[in-house]
């Protein structure tokens, strides 16, 4: 059964429970989801920008890093307006030392627990940032 003809015969079980014809509409995003979308964006963006820059420095011997220095200043800055110095040690983890020159990568575990935290995406990173707010707010 198609995605169409579940959404029709649940429309059939509304309209005969209400006695009247109803419209079904896909779920708008919510501001939350927008927000991480963004975030996501960014950090994507961030993570790629700084990879070409030190590719463009380790591979051509061209230094762009006096260059791009006061838009990483400013995207940082943006950052300590929004985000606790704790949210910020996160994002800067991810975007600058979890992904090692040699390929490898570092994990995240929890102090007391020794227990893996999910870190590879910024998805992730989102939910732990988010994680973080929630403490600050209690």
């Amino acid at each position: 059964m198609s995605k169409k003809d579940k959404v029709d015969k649940i429309k059939s079980y509304i309209d005969d429970i209400l006695g009247a014809t109803s419209s079904l509409k896909e779920k708008l995003p919510v501001k939350k989801s927008l927000k991480k979308q963004l975030f996501c964006e960014v950090l994507q963006n961030l993570q790629f920008v700084n990879g070409r820059t030190l590719g463009m420095k380790h591979d051509y011997k061209v230094n762009f890093m006096d260059y791009d220095d006061p838009f990483y200043v400013t995207i940082e800055n943006l950052f300590k307006l929004h985000y606790t110095q704790e949210q910020q040690n996160v994002i800067n983890w991810w975007l600058y030392d979890k992904f090692l020159p040699t390929g490898e990568t570092l994990i995240l575990t929890h102090k007391d627990t020794e227990e893996v935290i999910p870190s590879e995406t910024p998805e992730d990173i989102w939910d732990l940032v988010q994680e973080h707010a929630k403490k600050n707010t209690k």
